[in-house]
């Protein structure tokens, strides 16, 4: 899938103002100039990384050791904006409103999909899951499965995700989103998005089920990813306290398959917007995450 870029992000910088190093900020459909809920922004060289709210609000405390560094948005959709910043110009006067521009897809270049399929199968189909359960703490933004289909140009149908549960007490409360990856040829690592389309699940109970057939993402190569995107507001927001200091993790916490592993390949997404593969010492098995095809 070929997407080209039609629109440059626009940035919109109000008078800067030295006392604090604060970065406010909204962001905003650059056509309809409508809050995008929930973008994910990153200071690569400071590790910091926030979401913005339903509204499209944020805001970021920057330390004074980050002289350079690099602001970063990104949200499904849209064309992920880069700039330079520092703590000499962070803005605490005002609101940044910083506009977001769609994704265009050239129509032409898509291939036309034949969609009568007569298979289906669900990859890493688990009936049982166990921890440890991993959730995203100070390190993770993403954390991306790799999964082989039968064949090319097969259909989503379908995901079933394992959340962390206790006997008699439901797991938090979560919001996140599900992402669908392509795989670079090179890296091996997820590349492009196969949708364009945001799926967010909003789930309390153990199991999440998502029929997504509607969103008829199609597979062009038998490589794929699917990865949890954590959501760091505070509705999925957990605070505990380890050697005298306050960590903050976030819901939801994904389980791992106990069925028998035939490809454990597993990617995350740090808080410096770049994948790296997962530790292998943490893994135990497959991510507890199952996926219907249609082919």
């Amino acid at each position: 899938m070929k997407i080209k870029y039609f629109l440059a992000v626009s940035f919109l910088l109000p008078i800067i103002s030295y006392a604090q190093n604060i970065f406010e900020g909204v962001i905003l459909d650059k056509a309809t100039k409508a809050p995008v809920p929930y973008a994910s922004i990153f200071l690569m060289n400071g590790k910091v990384r926030a979401n913005a709210d339903e509204n499209g609000y944020f805001k970021l405390a920057v330390v004074n050791n980050e002289a350079n560094d690099s602001l970063i948005i990104t949200c499904i959709g849209y064309i992920p904006f880069k700039c330079a910043i520092s703590s000499s110009n962070i803005l605490s006067s005002g609101i940044t409103k910083i506009e977001l521009t769609h994704l265009v897809y050239d129509l032409k270049e898509l291939v036309i999909l034949n969609n009568n399929f007569k298979n289906s199968i669900t990859l890493n189909d688990f009936s049982q899951f166990s921890g440890p359960y991993y959730g995203s703490g100070n390190f993770t933004a993403q954390l991306a499965q790799h999964f082989v289909s039968p064949a090319k140009n097969a259909m989503i149908k379908g995901i079933k995700i394992a959340r962390f549960s206790i006997p008699l007490l439901s797991p938090q409360k979560a919001i996140f989103r599900i992402r669908f990856y392509d795989v670079d040829p090179v890296s091996k690592q997820p590349a492009n998005d196969l949708t364009d389309q945001v799926i967010e699940v909003k789930s309390r109970g153990k199991i999440a089920e998502l029929n997504i057939e509607k969103y008829k993402i199609h597979i062009p190569n038998k490589d794929f990813f699917v990865a949890i995107e954590w959501l760091r507001i505070p509705y999925n927001a957990t605070q505990t306290k380890l050697n005298g200091k306050t960590h903050t993790y976030y819901a939801p916490s994904i389980g791992w398959s106990k069925n028998q592993a035939t490809n454990m390949d597993i990617w995350q997404l740090g808080l410096n917007n770049v994948w790296e593969k997962f530790p292998a010492n943490l893994i135990s098995n497959n991510l507890a995450i199952a996926v219907s095809l249609r082919y």
